[in-house]
Parts: C-alpha cells; sequence; structure tokens
C-alpha cells in the first residue's frame, strides 16, 4: 500500500473548494475591506496587493467595476498559494470584517487529514509542538492552539509598506532601565561612539510567531517583542518592528533597513530575528512564517561591508535566539565536578517549555564590527514560556535595563548568559548561550539618557 501523500502549500480540497465558489465568493464579500484584513493580519503583504491590482494592461478596456471585480478574483486566487495555514487565516480575515456568509461557505469543507500538511526542515520527525519546548503552556494558548490557525493580531509595521519607525505603545513589563551620568570610554582598546540623541541606534526586529502548522505557534513570543522595544526605546533607538514574515519579505525589508537614512545616520545596528531554528551538519538554519528555510550564513552576509556600505566601522549585533539542534542540554551531575555544592544554590528552576605586514591601506574586512549572540550552543534547543516570553530574551532584557548605563555589551553578554545558565526546566533541561566577535574591537556602550550631540 502506498504511504499518502503529503500536500506542500494549501490542501488542495481547500484550493479546488476556493476556485469553485469563486464567483458565489466575490459576490458576499466586500473587496475594499477583504484586502486591506488580508494585509493586517500578513495573508498577503502590500507588494503581494500590489501584483494582485497590477492588471498590465489587460484592465485597458474594462469598465471600473469590471476591472475592481478582476482584482477580487484575483485577490482570492493569490491567497490560494500562499500555503498551509492562508484557508484558515482567510476565514479568520473575513468573520473580522463581517463576511458571515462567505465564513459559513469556506467552512463547510470537512476537516479530514488532520496530519500536519507542510514539512520543513529536513522532514521533522520529533513531535513536539514547539522546537522551542514550552514546557508550560497557559490555559489561554492551549485553548486557542485548538481553535485551528490563530494569527497574532499585535499590528507591526508592514512588511513591503514604508519604511516608518514603530511608534505604537507596548504592554507587559516595564524595567527600569538605569541611565547614564557621562558617556563611556576606554583607553585601552577604544569604544565606539554613542553619543547622539537622536542617531543613538537602529533595532530591527522580527518575531515570526505563527507557521503553517498551527501546533507549532511560538506562544509567548509577543512578550520578548514587547520587552525589546520598551528597552531599547528607552536606549534612545529607532525601532522596526516586523512579525510573520516569510523569507522574501525578510530579505527585502533587511535590505530596506540597512540602506535607509537610519543606517546612514546611525551609531549602532542591533537586529534580532526570534523564530523556529534547527542546526543541519555544521549549520544553523531560521525558518519563515511560510516554512521556507535558510542558512544563518546567508543573513550575517547582507552585512558584509559591501552589501551594507552605510554600516561599515559602526557595531552592529546580531541576536539569534532560536533553536540550534534538538538535544535538550542536561547538563553533567554537579557532584562530578562541584565538590562544595556551592553553584547549587543559584539554580532557578523554572517550568517552561599567510603573514601579514604593516601598510597603508584602503580596503576594509568584509565582516567586521560585529557580534553574533545565540541563545545555545549548537545542537541545543532552547526554552521559552507561554506567559512570560524565553529565557534568553528576557534575562537579556534584565541585564540591559541595570547594566547598560556603565557595562560594555559583551559583558552583559556574558552576564546574560550566566543568568540563563541558571535555569532549569522541570525535566533539569538547562540552556547555554553564547556569541562570537568578528571583529568587534572596541568596547559598545550604549550610554542611555545621556549624549552629547
Amino acid at each position: 500500500m502506498q504511504p499518502s501523500r503529503r500536500e506542500i502549500g494549501m490542501l488542495q480540497k481547500h484550493r479546488e473548494h476556493i476556485i469553485k465558489h469563486l464567483d458565489e465568493l466575490v459576490k458576499c464579500t466586500n473587496y475594499r475591506r477583504t484586502r486591506e484584513e488580508c494585509v493586517r493580519i500578513n495573508l498577503l503583504s502590500t507588494r503581494m496587493l500590489r501584483n494582485v491590482e497590477d492588471l498590465s494592461g489587460a484592465g485597458f478596456n474594462m469598465s471600473k467595476e469590471d476591472s475592481l471585480l478582476e482584482q477580487h478574483r484575483r485577490l482570492l486566487i493569490k491567497i490560494t498559494k500562499r500555503g498551509p495555514a492562508a484557508y484558515n487565516q482567510l476565514i479568520t480575515a473575513l468573520r473580522n470584517v463581517g463576511s458571515l456568509q462567505a465564513v459559513k461557505l469556506l467552512e463547510d469543507v470537512s476537516e479530514q487529514n488532520s496530519g500536519s500538511p507542510f514539512i520543513s526542515i529536513n522532514e521533522r520527525k520529533t513531535t513536539r509542538k514547539s522546537a522551542d519546548l514550552v514546557d508550560t503552556p497557559s490555559p489561554s494558548a492551549t485553548a486557542a492552539a485548538s481553535e485551528g490557525a490563530c494569527v497574532t493580531k499585535r499590528e507591526y509595521n508592514v512588511a513591503g509598506g514604508p519604511l516608518v519607525p514603530y511608534m505604537e505603545s507596548v504592554g507587559g513589563k516595564k524595567r527600569d532601565v538605569k541611565k547614564s551620568d557621562r558617556i563611556h570610554s576606554d583607553e585601552v582598546v577604544g569604544t565606539y561612539n554613542m553619543q547622539s540623541q537622536h542617531h543613538r541606534g537602529v533595532l530591527f526586529q522580527i518575531n515570526i510567531i505563527d507557521f503553517s502548522d498551527t501546533e507549532r505557534k511560538r506562544n509567548g513570543a509577543e512578550v520578548d517583542s514587547d520587552s525589546l522595544i520598551h528597552l531599547f526605546r528607552e536606549m534612545g533607538f529607532t525601532i522596526f518592528a516586523y512579525n510573520n514574515m516569510n523569507q522574501e519579505e525578510f530579505f527585502e525589508t533587511l535590505g530596506k533597513v540597512t540602506s535607509s537614512k537610519y543606517a546612514q545616520q546611525t551609531e549602532c545596528f542591533v537586529m534580532v530575528l526570534m523564530t523556529h531554528g534547527e542546526r543541519v551538519g555544521e549549520m544553523d538554519k531560521v525558518e519563515f512564517s511560510d516554512g521556507s528555510v535558510v542558512d544563518v550564513q546567508k543573513i550575517k552576509s547582507y552585512f558584509q561591508a559591501s552589501v551594507s556600505p552605510y554600516l561599515v566601522h559602526k557595531p552592529k549585533v546580531l541576536i539569534f535566539p532560536f533553536c540550534r539542534g534538538r538535544e535538550p542540554d542536561l547538563g553533567q551531575p554537579m557532584n562530578h565536578f562541584d565538590s562544595i555544592g556551592t553553584a547549587a544554590a543559584r539554580l532557578e528552576e523554572t517550568v517552561v517549555e599567510t603573514e601579514g605586514r604593516p601598510s597603508t591601506y584602503t580596503n576594509v574586512p568584509s565582516l567586521s564590527d560585529m557580534l553574533i549572540c545565540y541563545a545555545s550552543t549548537p545542537g541545543y534547543v532552547t526554552h521559552r514560556d507561554a506567559e512570560s516570553g524565553s529565557w534568553y530574551i528576557q534575562k537579556f532584557c534584565d541585564m540591559m535595563a541595570d547594566h547598560a548605563h556603565n557595562t560594555p555589551v559583551e559583558d552583559i553578554l556574558k552576564k546574560t548568559n550566566d543568568r540563563v545558565g541558571t535555569m532549569r526546566t522541570s525535566k533539569g533541561s538547562m540552556q547555554t548561550g553564547s556569541f562570537d566577535n568578528l571583529g568587534f574591537n572596541k568596547k559598545l556602550y550604549f550610554n542611555p539618557g545621556f549624549y552629547t550631540e
């Protein structure tokens, strides 16, 4: 007996159902409201919408009414090509705008084949709901997951839209960020310039929460977004915050941000990419909301001097708090190495889830002035709580708030890794943060609240 074929993309029965009832769906939905809601919930990007509405001469002899009708049909057809979660996302969008007749029509399709319709990152063999090991899903999170596709509702910057700083208020814990009383410097190794009032830094934040397989939703991830946005606002950074981007949108937006006036004027650039990760061979890989996967090395290559000239000689901190493998780090028995046992008191248990020669040079290193920060070591998972967020991001925000006023970033990262290292899941799994220094040869003090320019 042949094994059942795993479908890639939207289920065939869903795709055929939309096409079969296309005219009926057009009649019982409002095109303007539907398209706006599809963009709002990231079912479609603004660029995709522009392509849908560009009739490329086909509408030359059409009346305005016929052109709108054709665009309406093309919108729905485009959604059939948007991946496994698009059908439920469309239902959500239509429900949000009050098109209940269309919702009922789409929900009439029997929900058979409950297996996962989408495969990514080397046909996952594990059955855990989240590669981040969410050990304590909240009741509300569990209930939401059981209702089918649930797209994060908070509005962030829109991929494909104009590059505008994110100014919306955020919820969650508001840390008291200690302010500097001077611009710190180091006479031995030197310091990166961090003294501007209006161009102190740029934060490019991407949080991918919703995935094709709804059981892999990163519950609690919004807490990390709120924490980072509040923290870096207090640091005086200009913020660009996005969620649920596909790979094309990510690289397009990354290029837009790094080539913008904001990057040209900034003193410092920080990027945080929060998503599911994996390690294949010796390569770290990350997953985007459409299920596509890319090597982390490709992301780092966008910061080469030839690609991002506005960031040359400026400190660049890339934070990757995703899994770098599938194994839980259970550590080693402490009594093998610590007969006194004093470290035990520090444990914080949490239930979760060729030779050179001197010369005058005119070239610069391809990759330099970069810190690459990871929440775990190669081969191991990271941990995130469904209510309080991820271990690494939350401890990083704590340490930044308490020490950025007088401590260089590499020492803050060491303190972050130390604090994360004291945490344990109920099963004893731990986590060890790490970071790579790529020509990051000066000290970086954030000097929050103090400026001279």
